[in-house]
């Protein structure tokens, strides 16, 4: 990523309200949330170009902190290499994604994905 704002993007749409699979953060670099904007291919989208409805954190979200203070907040079945194994295709992987996206978005207040 270049850092710079985008002043627009055919994925994402001003207003419109996403639902936010995982929080991840690096000090001093990034914030980066992960959404779903295409089904199947979850995708980091830079925090700054979002604005904050709901501040709610669904109930299946932990938090992990690694080495350099790398923060990711979100499924703890999503840790250990989980989304290498997603995007090589592996069963899965893809049975676990789907069961913890379906928790988030039950939790999201009705938000579409």
């Amino acid at each position: 990523m270049t850092r710079e704002l985008e002043e627009q993007n055919s994925s994402i749409e001003v207003g419109r309200e996403y639902v936010v699979l995982e929080v991840l953060a690096s000090p001093g670099r990034y914030v980066h949330l992960r959404l779903d904007l295409a089904p199947g291919v979850p995708s980091l989208w830079d925090a700054e170009m979002f604005e904050t409805v709901d501040p709610g954190v669904p109930p299946n979200w932990v938090a992990t902190i690694r080495d350099g203070g790398f923060l990711a907040l979100g499924p703890a079945r999503w840790r250990d290499g989980f989304w290498e194994r997603y995007f090589d295709d592996d069963p899965e992987a893809i049975v676990t994604f789907e069961a913890e996206r379906t928790a988030i978005v039950g939790e999201s207040r009705g938000l579409e994905s």
